[in-house]
């Protein structure tokens, strides 16, 4: 995986903290932007969907007893329904996020979208430009798009419970050998920790 293609745990904690803030102070200031955008970023980073699969998602597909969301994704060409596990932060954020949208007088029935913008559901390319405004907010690289959070959240899952398996899972690859080609390799991190002070900084008298 390029280092370009996804964040670090630093570029991560940016764009996170730039977004919650911005929500925090749009919702004192009865402003609906902060609050979708850290929504979607939250979502997007936490899960690993692609944005199709984002833009698909309905306030129905969220299970709040289960900490859950359910998934419309293509398999070979076939579509598949299948559950996927969420973190409690991320539970917790859906559930207020939902209600937030009942007080704004956003459509909260289970078939309405999660991301709803002011033309209707938001689009993958509405999507896309949500996720661009909080990179130019944070600072981070431009070429950062929200694919990038995708493969983020493969790098780091991996990182953290080295299991192949619950990535391959998480990301809903058809094949195992999809998710090995693209995540089964040495970071740039783990590289740039590698050749660190290599020879221990001391010089030689000759």
């Amino acid at each position: 995986m390029d280092r370009t293609r996804y964040m670090d745990a630093r570029e991560v904690n940016l764009l996170r903290a730039t977004a919650e803030n911005r929500a925090v102070r749009d919702l004192r200031a009865g402003r609906k932007g902060g609050v979708k955008a850290w929504a979607v970023v939250d979502t997007a980073l936490s899960t690993g969907l692609r944005v199709s699969e984002l833009a698909a998602l309905t306030v129905g597909d969220y299970d709040a007893k289960r900490s859950a969301l359910r998934v419309s994704r293509l398999k070979r060409k076939e579509p598949l329904v299948e559950t996927l596990a969420i973190g409690k932060d991320l539970a917790e954020h859906l559930r207020d996020f939902i209600a937030w949208k009942g007080d704004a007088g956003e459509p909260v029935g289970k078939a309405d979208a999660m991301f709803h913008g002011n033309q209707g559901p938001l689009t993958a390319q509405g999507l896309q430009q949500i996720w661009k405004a909080a990179i130019r907010r944070a600072g981070l690289p431009r070429e950062l798009s929200i694919h990038c959070a995708r493969h983020t959240m493969a790098v780091h899952l991996l990182r953290k419970t080295h299991n192949l398996r619950q990535v391959q899972k998480q990301l809903g690859h058809a094949s195992p050998a999809t998710t090995a080609n693209m995540y089964a390799d040495v970071t740039f991190e783990d590289m740039q920790a590698g050749v660190d002070g290599l020879y221990g900084g001391q010089a030689v008298s000759e």
